[in-house]
């Protein structure tokens, strides 16, 4: 008898403590700022944000996706987000709710990173299908960025 009630408050521990995170989707290019078309980026490095709240059987405040992508960003000290994913966790009925984003975050380059031949730095055009990021030292090596079909 112990055991099946060892058994039973460990059902409803898992039940009460589990949730979802649903994948929202994956963008080539995402950014909540300004950017520059024919501005000179580099890549600084993959960075995570979010905006997420507790919830008690209610959501104690309402997370913003902007707000996760904002954070993202100025993790990574950047201006945008490439190969960026964002998920949604929702809990049963405890736990954390909200956003999550992860992503490449890429810089507009500054002076001294121009005159540095070490950095590689990309090149924000708009191509014939749409944005690309091009190599400023090899030309056939770039990303597709966003896809502007007909």
């Amino acid at each position: 008898m112990k055991n099946l009630k060892v058994l039973v408050g460990l059902l409803v521990f898992a039940f009460v403590f589990q949730g979802c995170t649903q994948r929202i989707g994956d963008f080539t290019l995402i950014s909540t700022k300004n950017v520059e078309i024919g501005g000179k980026y580099k890549m600084v490095k993959r960075a995570e944000g979010e905006d997420k709240t507790f919830m008690f059987f209610f959501p104690f405040g309402m997370p913003n996706l902007k707000t996760a992508v904002d954070r993202c960003i100025e993790n990574g000290a950047g201006d945008l987000l490439t190969n960026s994913v964002i998920n949604f966790t929702n809990p049963i009925l405890i736990g954390p709710f909200g956003y999550g984003v992860t992503g490449d975050v890429w810089a507009k380059a500054t002076v001294g990173d121009l005159m540095n031949g070490d950095i590689e730095l990309y090149d924000l055009r708009a191509g014939v299908h749409g944005l690309e990021l091009i190599s400023l030292k090899d030309q056939a090596k770039h990303i597709d960025v966003a896809y502007i079909g007909r």
